[in-house]
């Protein structure tokens, strides 16, 4: 208060005192005169406190918004000494002329305001907010799309065909170009397929009032408006269904539509850096158990989040940043009329051409890219910045069993069934990221589709330039190497198996007969070679004809395997030769084994083609182990058991003795 005002309000009590007498009237004089003497000349009332205006956009009503923020405006007032904080709801229209006025020290608004007002009036975001909902934290949000629940025809986007649809606001980001964006992917043009548009302004729920009323056939909005209706109890939800509806793993909402960065705390560009700093480090200290949350909804805040999705938004639909300026075509026509007008005729009989032209051109293009992405044998995908599906071409769709606008913004992993090869773990979701600028990569996984056949698929990836306007980033190839992977299969079982009996060669059982002794020699594992030689055989083969004799080779080797164990190794090493590998098995195990196949071979004829076949078997046992050099000496150990069995009779079992095993030397 300035010394003048001092002395304004003493006067009242000085004038009583000094009435009865004619020296309190000069006292009086002299107080009044020294004190305007003392007053410094054109002294200023001093400064009144210091304002923050906190501009909120009521999307629910000004009366929801200041119950809502009014804590959070005292909250802040509280921390910032010395700083008044007064809370102003706001619509789109007030947000924005107020903003261009610089009336707003802070700013809370939807991502889509909030881009404009970072672009035209500088005003830069410093937290992002976190809804508290269904016990969740999330920081995306999207819209809905809703009817009356009688409407069972409208079930997807495209069945808005000739309806009429109520938003919010023709700039409102959740409550109406959300909606429109889902509403053109689904290939509507809203100016020629829809009967109109009505905007119903805030609050929002005025929309599901006029879909009741059958004022219109549906209405969009944000998400989390139907759950807070019905936890509030309102029986109006009961009444509605969702048009369009996607699931969105992990979000707690209904929606019909992508997600999106939820709303920023913005500043204004000029706002000291020091109450701005003061500001961040308060709301941080929020927590979902502060009351300051609960009564705003919200969870806290976080780092503020990229609006790249938003950008991308507004120049696919050509609004707010990207829409056209208008063209002062006025003032060319006051100035220079003559002018203009031969200059525009001109002109439009240039463009005209040119445009016919393009479009021609460009329909063309799309025409033949349509038809060569249908007809590209292989499954194209693209992925966007965070890994969603931003386009599947029809092989693609005929992969996952889902048409592309079923699936748009899913991962990857939400879309196909992959597996990683030799195991059963799914693909990981890293697969789905993005990959660094000018690099590319390539891996094989196994496909499981939706009528549970399996296949075998190559994946190519490579990193796409970032494009203005669009958030995809990664092109995806899968290429069905099925029938490729089965033939080299078969190759490389045919390269290392008998194609009479299907046993194991001999080179490929010499391969095993090396591990079985490397892992004998380094971890003291115990294994034998039992070398299995038919008796009488050649008889057999003279007398009723190699047709016989080939049927009689796999009727052996059908019994050698039911007698092993499936880890035993069994191959046909020679005409009429088999050889085992027991493991587990030392040489008495095997001395036992060879017996039960002399008996399996030789005690009863066996029956080949109609016909009592009788045959016998001598069987040589060596046990694998550091007395062995190499796998022929082994070999040698083991034919020599077996000429010895043979020796005494045949149908008998020979154990390797010492003088047997050692090391082939000579030539």
């Amino acid at each position: 208060m300035s010394p003048r005002a001092d002395v304004r309000r003493s006067l009242g009590g000085l004038l009583q005192a000094s009435r009865a007498s004619l020296g309190g009237v000069l006292l009086l004089w002299c107080l009044v005169s020294g004190a305007l003497l003392a007053a410094p000349v054109g002294a200023e009332p001093q400064s009144a406190e210091r304002e923050l205006v906190f501009g909120v956009l009521a999307h629910r009503g000004a009366d929801v918004a200041r119950e809502q923020w009014t804590p959070f405006a005292e909250y802040l007032e509280q921390a910032l000494d010395g700083i008044q904080v007064r809370l102003v709801p706001v619509d789109n229209d007030s947000l924005q002329a107020g903003a261009a006025e610089d009336r707003f020290d802070l700013v809370l608004t939807n991502s889509g305001s909030y881009v404009m007002l970072e672009q035209r009036h500088g005003i830069s975001r410093i937290a992002t907010m976190l809804p508290a909902e269904v016990g969740r934290e999330e920081d995306r949000f999207g819209a809905v799309v809703v009817a009356h629940e009688d409407r069972t025809d409208l079930v997807e986007l495209g069945d808005l065909e000739g309806q009429r649809i109520s938003a919010v606001h023709p700039d409102a980001f959740g409550g109406w170009w959300m909606a429109w964006r889902e509403l053109q992917a689904s290939g509507l043009d809203i100016e020629r397929d829809l009967e109109g548009v009505a905007f119903t302004g805030f609050p929002v729920s005025r929309g599901v009032d006029r879909v009741l009323a059958g004022d219109v056939d549906a209405a969009t909005f944000r998400t989390g408006i139907l759950e807070d209706l019905r936890e509030q109890g309102d029986p109006r939800v009961d009444q509605l269904r969702l048009v369009g509806e996607r699931a969105v793993p992990g979000f707690p909402y209904r929606t019909s539509t992508r997600l999106y960065p939820e709303w920023p705390l913005a500043m204004r560009g000029d706002l000291d850096a020091e109450i701005a700093q003061a500001v961040l480090r308060t709301i941080l200290e929020l927590d979902v158990e502060h009351p300051v949350s609960q009564a705003a909804g919200i969870a806290g805040w976080a780092a503020p989040r990229s609006y790249e999705d938003v950008h991308g938004l507004m120049y696919e639909l050509g609004v707010g940043l990207y829409a056209p300026e208008p063209f002062a075509l006025w003032r060319l026509a006051r100035d220079n009329l003559v002018v203009l007008l031969a200059v525009l005729v001109a002109g439009v009989a240039l463009i005209l051409l040119y445009v016919l032209r393009v479009h021609s051109r460009m329909r063309t293009a799309g025409h033949n890219l349509r038809r060569a992405m249908g007809a590209i044998p292989n499954a194209v995908i693209t992925l966007d910045a965070r890994g969603g599906v931003a386009y599947m071409n029809p092989a693609a769709e005929e992969m996952a069993g889902l048409r592309r606008l079923q699936v748009l913004g899913c991962s990857l992993e939400q879309v196909l069934d992959l597996r990683e090869m030799g195991t059963d773990r799914p693909l990981g979701a890293d697969r789905s990221e993005p990959l660094a600028a000018d690099s590319e990569d390539s891996t094989e996984a196994r496909l499981v589709t939706p009528d549970g056949q399996e296949r075998i698929v190559r994946i190519d990836r490579t990193s796409l330039d970032p494009v203005a306007g669009s958030s995809v980033r990664t092109l995806l190839v899968l290429t069905d190497i099925s029938e490729e992977r089965e033939l080299v299969d078969r190759l490389v079982h045919e390269a290392s198996h008998d194609p009479l009996t299907g046993l194991l060669n001999r080179r490929a059982f010499e391969r095993e007969m090396q591990r079985a002794m490397d892992n004998a020699r380094e971890y003291s594992s115990v294994a034998s070679l039992l070398l299995v030689d038919l008796d009488y055989f050649k008889a057999v083969n003279d007398r009723h004809g190699h047709r016989v004799g080939d049927e009689l080779l796999r009727r052996v080797a059908t019994i050698l395997r039911q007698l092993t164990r499936s880890r035993d190794a069994v191959a046909r090493i020679g005409g009429d030769e088999f050889a085992v590998i027991a493991y587990d098995t030392d040489a008495e195990q095997g001395q036992v084994l060879g017996r039960r196949i002399c008996s399996a071979l030789g005690d009863r004829p066996l029956q080949v083609e109609a016909r009592d076949v009788t045959i016998g078997a001598s069987v040589g046992v060596v046990q694998l182990g550091a007395g062995l050099p190499d796998v022929e000496a082994a070999f040698v150990a083991a034919d020599r058991a077996c000429y010895a069995a043979k020796s005494e009779g045949r149908g008998q079992v020979g154990v390797a003795r010492k003088a047997d095993i050692h090391p082939i030397t000579g030539s």
